[in-house]
């Protein structure tokens, strides 16, 4: 139980200052990768550098789960209050010194304790007989219990703050339970008021960000804040400001989009309900107008602050697409691609598909956040990444830069005179603030058309799903907020292309100089082949490389079934249980062929088929992910159930080594697997997958299990 209880505790507590974590960081996704890798490291710590003196004790482990437990709700109101404390301005980072230092803060304290209780009941388990590879296991249930349960709670409307109040109450009342019987009612019914009476703490913890909070609540995809001062209401997601009452804006989007059209009779738009473009799309008296809306809870209190329109289907844009009639105008008014999430509708596959839906001469339109006077080498490099995109599907497109710029793709010619979009504008008698003749002429007219279009012939390859340039750009502009001298990246002579991975399939080497991932990979090689003939290094090795290649092939199929499906992350708690159950499964089955005689011989060839297995998932993904194939829910669940077999079993027999060897190291090892999954984290969510794609992300674990053969 005790066991069960680390791994359910550690999965609960990550989800709720994951979560919380990526509003006080206004959604940036890259606080994922470092608040993972803080985990990592910190339960790493706390697992292989524990006090000898610090001795396991049923009523020690007892303490820290429930002081753990208890200080949860604590931990969030102080993420909630970093950004007011350290004096930042609203709507602005914080210096990145202080995110990070929030971050540990947040982070280490729960991640230490959870990393010094697995090893106490370990060792406890130990005492009893129990194997180190049977004690990953139950932790690893009870994590998968704990991956269920959150999404099952944020499937039934339970808030961040709601579930943290009832992990403070619920896992001290399963302590007591065991001892003190009587105890347990008052326990369950204080955790049962305390959760019932958490909505007013919460609103009021909303209020030191936003002082006018009228309604806040999370959905399954993020957490979205209304706010209202006089007449003007506004939008927030992850406390970015993505709506205001008084703007105009919407306006350019749609009008300029359905102007290019002759006759829009069948018009389906991608998200901007919200933002009213479906009322503007109106305009052009469509007669059939489909809106697709990802979140159900931001078109209801979007809906709450304001005069709602009829009903809008809530479903994944790209999976509605696919099921969907043809169409003579396609609006994408999703957000830009700064995340996986985003990232998805601005694909060539995404257009490919999109060209697929349209009628003959129909056209598709999208809007690109562009500066309005400096366009800097990153946001060349990512509009041209996403205009690539579109013209690999479009033979023809068109850039009409002014507040944003509306992109419009077609496989036919395109109007290339503002005046007939304004003839268009007085004949259907469109009553508009911002979109007028005038300015229709002001977009055809802009100087800045030819620098736009000139990025479209850059030389920089598409945007895809398996290769996120503009993801990777926007996670490279986020840091040059903070570091700009880190990315190097000065304009070319006589042009404004970045000097920075133009997205080509093979990373630039110059020539006389040796490829560092040839030199990584001898490193490697040389260092397992060294560490075979050391028994002790050989199996913290093996545990790290365990964790390492887990933690990757986590993340590429994680952000995979994000690209094909959108809904990772209303379902990454079913793909989270179906790896936290292969880790169960690897190590007790493991666990249990390990037992039997000539254990070192068992221990070699399963050591060697696992290293094996774990490098035929990685290439079979890389097969399923160069063909394109759509890897559901259930292949993408068999797979992460395999990632996690492997692990668990690889784990486990470094563990059956270490027995053999006289030394069983609960702590060394769990902290090794620990420090391969932080190391895992940090560089395929901050480099890999950004930098190089799934693919070669992908063939670097397959590469690296190779290798480990050498410590089998």
């Amino acid at each position: 139980m005790r066991l069960f209880l680390v791994g359910l505790l550690a999965l609960l507590c990550q989800v709720v200052l994951l979560r919380e974590l990526n509003v006080a960081f206004y959604g940036v996704e890259l606080v994922y990768a470092i608040a993972l890798a803080a985990w990592m490291a910190g339960g790493a710590a706390g697992a292989a550098f524990l006090h000898r003196r610090l001795r396991a004790t049923p009523g020690r482990l007892r303490w820290l789960l429930g002081a753990t437990a208890v200080a949860l709700p604590a931990e969030v109101a102080v993420i909630r209050v970093s950004r007011l404390a350290l004096g930042g301005v609203p709507g602005a980072y914080l210096p990145f010194e202080q995110q990070v230092l929030v971050l540990l803060a947040a982070v280490l304290p729960a991640s230490v304790a959870l990393g010094v209780a697995f090893r106490w009941a370990a060792e406890l388990a130990a005492a009893r007989g129990r194997a180190l590879a049977w004690a990953y296991g139950v932790e690893s249930a009870g994590a998968g219990v704990g991956a269920a349960g959150a999404t099952i709670s944020f499937a039934l409307g339970v808030q961040t703050f709601t579930l943290a109040v009832l992990v403070a109450g619920l896992v001290p009342a399963t302590l007591l339970a065991a001892g003190r019987r009587r105890l347990l009612l008052p326990a369950l019914l204080l955790t049962a008021a305390a959760a019932f009476l958490a909505s007013g703490p919460d609103l009021r913890m909303t209020r030191w960000s936003h002082p006018s909070v009228v309604e806040s609540r999370d959905s399954p995809y993020a957490r979205i804040t209304a706010t209202s001062a006089d007449a003007q209401t506004a939008l927030f997601v992850d406390d970015v400001l993505v709506y205001e009452s008084e703007t105009a804006r919407h306006e350019e989007l749609a009008h300029v989009a359905a102007l290019q059209h002759p006759s829009p009779r069948r018009i389906l738009l991608l998200g901007g309900s919200v933002e009213r473009i479906d009322r503007e799309l109106r305009q052009h008296q469509p007669a059939q107008l489909d809106v697709v809306e990802m979140d159900a809870a931001y078109v209801a209190i979007a809906g709450r602050q304001r005069p709602s329109d009829p009903a809008v289907v809530i479903d994944d844009p790209r999976a509605f697409l696919r099921r969907s009639g043809q169409y003579d105008l396609i609006v994408v008014a999703t957000a830009q691609p700064t995340s996986g999430q985003s990232n998805r509708f601005y694909t060539a596959e995404f257009f490919s598909e999109c060209r697929s839906r349209l009628t003959r001469g129909g056209l598709v339109a999208f809007a690109l956040d562009v500066p309005e006077n400096v366009l800097t080498p990153l946001d060349s490099h990512r509009s041209a990444s996403i205009l690539s995109a579109a013209s690999s599907a479009f033979p023809f497109l068109q850039i009409l830069p002014g507040a944003i710029a509306v992109v419009t793709a077609s496989s036919d010619p395109l109007p290339a005179a503002a005046a007939v979009l304004a003839e268009r504008w007085r004949a259907r008698g469109l009553a508009t603030r911002l979109v007028t003749p005038a300015y229709l002429h002001y977009l055809f007219d802009n100087d800045r058309r030819d620098a736009l279009r000139r990025l479209v012939s850059g030389g920089i390859s598409p945007n895809s799903d398996t290769r996120p340039i503009a993801y990777q750009i926007a996670a490279a502009t986020w840091l040059a907020k903070f570091y700009p001298g880190l990315l190097s990246v000065r304009g070319d002579r006589g042009s404004q292309q970045p000097r920075v991975d133009r997205g080509s399939q093979e990373p630039r080497v110059d020539r006389g100089s040796k490829d560092p991932r040839h030199i990584a990979l001898a490193v490697t090689v040389v260092l397992f082949a060294l560490a075979r003939w050391k028994r002790g290094i050989r199996t913290v090795l093996l545990a790290g490389v365990a964790g390492f290649s887990g933690m990757v092939l986590e993340t590429v199929l994680l952000l995979s079934y994000q690209a094909r499906s959108g809904a990772l992350y209303e379902r990454v708690g079913i793909l989270l249980t179906a790896f936290m159950a292969g880790l169960a499964v690897g190590a007790w089955s493991l666990g249990r062929f390990l037992s039997g005689p000539r254990r070192d011989r068992r221990v070699r060839v399963a050591t060697a088929g696992l290293l094996a297995a774990s490098a035929a998932i990685g290439t079979l993904t890389v097969a399923l992910l160069a063909r394109g194939a759509a890897m559901g829910l259930v292949l993408t669940g068999v797979l992460l159930f395999g990632v996690g077999a492997t692990v668990a079993g690889v784990f486990a027999c470094a563990g059956a080594a270490a027995s053999a060897d006289g030394r069983a190291m609960p702590g060394g090892l769990y902290g090794a697997d620990l420090a391969g999954g932080a190391l895992g984290s940090l560089i395929a969510g901050l480099a890999l997958v950004p930098m190089a794609g799934l693919v070669p992300t992908t063939w670097l674990v397959v590469g690296l299990g190779v290798a480990a053969l050498l410590l089998a």
